[in-house]
């Protein structure tokens, strides 16, 4: 089978699909347009797609190229596609037979598709879906997701979720929609089995990294009933109806599913190749801070992306930043960081790697603790009941608001004493020897 890969509204290259000799499955073999590798502006594609003549074939472990696991379908779209698969194998009385990764990802709706990754075939892009939604369809949109939740079932409705939920990333139920002006938005729905409002707790980190000075899409919740909503945000990666190119930090540096690098390292890559690398790694910065000051436990590598902005790559608005009051997130700050306890003290002592000055890091530290000072305020507005406050007072001010207040009076200062913690072992993960501040 032979597929034409897009970028938005232009032909990247050729893609054929099958099995290659010693695999069970089929796989892709990829090879770029002249026209592609001719023009100045074109870029590649994927980490593993280099701009050369030829063919191309994934890694030996791998079926699909990376950037293309951000236009797949995730853990909810992924139970959508496979519900429809089965549902239509039913309907024309052919045998079900499980969906190949390949199957999933040309299964995910041609105009909700994350990012500008685009898949042709004999002139229509595939899928090519005939689902929409607006803004008004959100509640009927949430009573499907939580019917097919709970029975696994694709009626009419769920159907319709199927075209405009199955390429959010994720294993919330999540679904595109249009707005009146036709912009694309994503909304989160609730699920009965939480046990606070989660949108709106979303809502309130969005509005908090803004006053932060971290950038962030325009967000707002819909009330659905007592301590429920809907969150829903304005998608990054369009323009109107143009498509911006998209990778997340796990496809663009080429990263395992458990892999987590320390902040340090991911901003020494983003600089690596940002268009703006001073910009993108300094923001990097503001949003580790803010992630360890406001207990960030959604931080993995999909959770940060890359936009490609014309003249090259440039670090995404941030996303799916969610308080818990409990846990801890596996990415840590520097590499000299337990994720368990995090220090944010030790971001400023490599504020160089984020191409900080230390004054310019502690600037930084402050207006993030600033911003978290006034949680509360920002929770009730954001639509969090008052009575639900004080259960979520160890998000916001644990042992790193400490550090920071610390930081913004001077009473610490970079270089301050610490003791030596010998290499040990922590949630069965090698932890290195370092340096931990003490106070």
């Amino acid at each position: 089978m032979s597929i034409e890969i897009w970028m938005g509204e232009q032909q990247s290259g050729t893609c054929t699909i099958d099995i290659r000799p010693g695999f069970q499955h089929s796989s892709m073999t990829f090879t770029y347009l002249d026209d592609w590798l001719a023009d100045s502006r074109s870029f590649a594609i994927s980490p593993d797609l280099p701009l050369q003549r030829g063919p191309h074939t994934p890694a030996s472990h791998r079926t699909t190229f990376r950037a293309f696991d951000d236009a797949a379908p995730d853990q909810w779209g992924r139970a959508l596609v496979d519900a429809e698969l089965r549902r239509q194998a039913k309907a024309t009385g052919r045998r079900f037979n499980a969906p190949t990764e390949i199957d999933r990802l040309l299964a995910v709706d041609d105009q909700t598709r994350q990012g500008a990754l685009r898949f042709r075939q004999d002139g229509t892009f595939l899928a090519a879906g005939s689902q929409s939604a607006g803004v008004q369809d959100l509640p009927m949109l949430a009573e499907a997701a939580q019917r097919f939740i709970d029975t696994g079932v694709v009626d009419e409705a769920v159907r319709r979720l199927v075209g405009v939920g199955s390429s959010p990333g994720g294993a919330q139920p999540k679904a595109w929609v249009r707005e009146d002006d036709g912009s694309l938005h994503l909304a989160k729905f609730p699920r009965t089995s939480d046990t606070r409002d989660v949108s709106a707790w979303e809502l309130t980190a969005i509005r908090l990294q803004h006053k932060a000075g971290i950038r962030v899409q325009p967000s707002r919740i819909i009330p659905l009933g007592p301590s429920s909503s809907i969150f829903v945000t304005r998608r990054f990666d369009r323009e109107a109806y143009r498509r911006i190119p998209y990778m997340s930090f796990r496809s663009a540096f080429a990263l395992e599913p458990l892999e987590h690098p320390d902040y340090a390292t991911l901003a020494t890559r983003v600089a690596a190749i940002s268009a703006s690398p001073s910009e993108d790694a300094a923001e990097l910065f503001s949003r580790a801070a803010f992630g360890a000051m406001a207990n960030n436990i959604d931080d993995h590598m999909r959770n940060h992306g890359l936009l490609h902005m014309g003249n090259g790559w440039r670090l995404a608005p941030s996303f799916d930043v969610n308080p818990e009051r409990f846990g801890h997130s596996d990415t840590p700050l520097t590499s000299e960081d337990d994720p368990a306890q995090k220090d944010i003290r030790l971001l400023v002592e490599q504020c160089g790697t984020f191409r900080l000055t230390a004054p310019e890091a502690i600037e930084r530290i402050r207006r993030v603790a600033q911003a978290i000072a006034g949680w509360r305020v920002e929770a009730v507005n954001a639509g969090v009941e008052p009575d639900a406050l004080e259960a979520m007072a160890t998000a916001f001010e644990g042992e790193s608001m400490r550090h920071a207040q610390a930081m913004v009076d001077g009473s610490w200062k970079p270089g301050a004493a610490s003791t030596w913690v010998g290499p040990h072992r922590r949630g069965g993960r090698r932890i290195e020897g370092h340096y931990r501040r003490q106070g």
